[in-house]
């Protein structure tokens, strides 16, 4: 199963000192972080004259807004190429709206260079082909500008037959290539590199729709990211390899460390840590607060044991106020009035979904049901 978040994401790389290294050898994460920072491509600032040829043009002319002209005329240098009214008729008579003409052109200003005939209006048929027609197209080629700037067939034809031999569908592919239009010559090598060192298939097909963040990744990094994951014990057959790539790849030696003595501090041996890590991933990706705080309420509220929380990391992926504590306080109850069957599952109470925790209740606890559900909803009030 994916992470919700897989939302989850993105950490700052640092390089660490010579004292701190020594301090880390417990770590398997290589030094330096496996996740670059992905940076947007700066264009020189050159402030625009708003009586120029060029700014002219795209105002009076093509019928931009003065400040999507600015923009434009500093990306370019205040040079227009003489396909820029072409460009932007051919882009109207395929169904694109004024905001979405202005959303290509401020981000990928060269569109306004491309050959409406010979580059422009092929790119536009093969996504056409692919299902995107009228309305559909001008969503998705303003969403992700940069692909116009791609050859079509060099890059986005190859690219877009590899991942849908991966992905199955049509729709599939273009979601995926919407996302990651502007890294495709990064993408399909290292998911190459994958498939051929083990990774399955439906595991490529969630990095590719879910987090391609993993995949832009230089291939060096990619490689060490695939052998810590795997020292660790990780089987890149499983779907929870994806999830060890991404919180390997985003995270630091210095901050993998840092949160690993956060659970040391609270009893969990070196074999419980990466036995956790090995069920669920995303646990060394929250917070150390957070941690600190589930730590707490299971143990010193609820009188857990550690090592009972090391055998169910997913614990840590829940809110803590709006879902953990509230089903403390139902779970305390159900024990006082010994109403809480042995054989039933502590985590399972915690873990499963809002609909299925209602249902279950109102059917064990037919009695103590509005007493359960008062005590529910005032925990919730509560931690609001």
């Amino acid at each position: 199963m994916l992470v919700s978040s897989l939302r989850v994401r993105k950490c700052l790389a640092a390089c660490l000192s010579s004292q701190l290294t020594t301090n880390l050898k417990h770590s398997p994460l290589p030094i330096p972080p496996l996740l670059p920072r992905i940076s947007l491509l700066r264009f020189l600032s050159v402030q625009p004259n708003e009586d120029s040829p060029a700014f002219s043009l795209l105002v009076e002319s093509l019928g931009l807004p003065p400040e999507i002209a600015r923009s434009v005329c500093r990306k370019l240098q205040g040079k227009i190429s003489k396909n820029a009214g072409p460009v932007i008729i051919m882009l109207k008579n395929h169904g694109f709206s004024a905001d979405q003409i202005c959303a290509v052109v401020n981000r990928c200003p060269q569109a306004l260079g491309l050959n409406p005939e010979k580059t422009l209006l092929p790119k536009l048929e093969f996504f056409g082909s692919k299902g995107l027609l009228g309305p559909d197209l001008a969503v998705f080629i303003s969403s992700c500008p940069y692909i116009l700037w791609r050859s079509l067939d060099r890059l986005i034809i190859p690219h877009f037959n590899f991942f849908r031999s991966i992905l199955k569908s049509n729709e599939k592919t273009l979601r995926a290539v919407r996302r990651i239009a502007w890294a495709g010559s990064t993408v399909a090598p290292n998911i190459r590199y994958l498939l051929d060192n083990g990774v399955s298939e439906s595991n490529v097909a969630g990095l590719l729709l879910y987090v391609p963040t993993v995949l832009y990744s230089s291939h060096s990094r990619l490689r060490e990211a695939m052998q810590v994951s795997k020292e660790m014990g990780l089987d890149p057959r499983k779907s929870m390899f994806q999830n060890a790539l991404l919180v390997v790849l985003g995270m630091s030696k210095s901050s993998w460390e840092s949160k690993a003595r956060v659970y040391r501090n609270w009893g969990w041996s070196e074999e419980e840590l990466l036995s956790a890590f090995r069920k669920y991933p995303l646990c060394m990706a929250v917070s150390e607060d957070k941690i600190n705080r589930v730590m707490s309420f299971f143990v010193d509220r609820m009188g857990w044991k550690p090592s009972l929380i090391a055998q169910h990391p997913i614990l840590f992926s829940q809110s803590l106020e709006k879902k953990t504590i509230p089903r403390g306080s139902v779970l305390q109850f159900l024990l006082s009035e010994g109403l809480f069957e042995k054989h039933y599952s502590l985590t399972g109470f915690f873990t499963m979904n809002e609909t299925a925790f209602m249902k279950r209740v109102a059917a064990r606890y037919p009695e103590a049901a509005p007493r359960i559900l008062a005590i529910y909803k005032g925990a919730n009030e509560q931690t609001d």
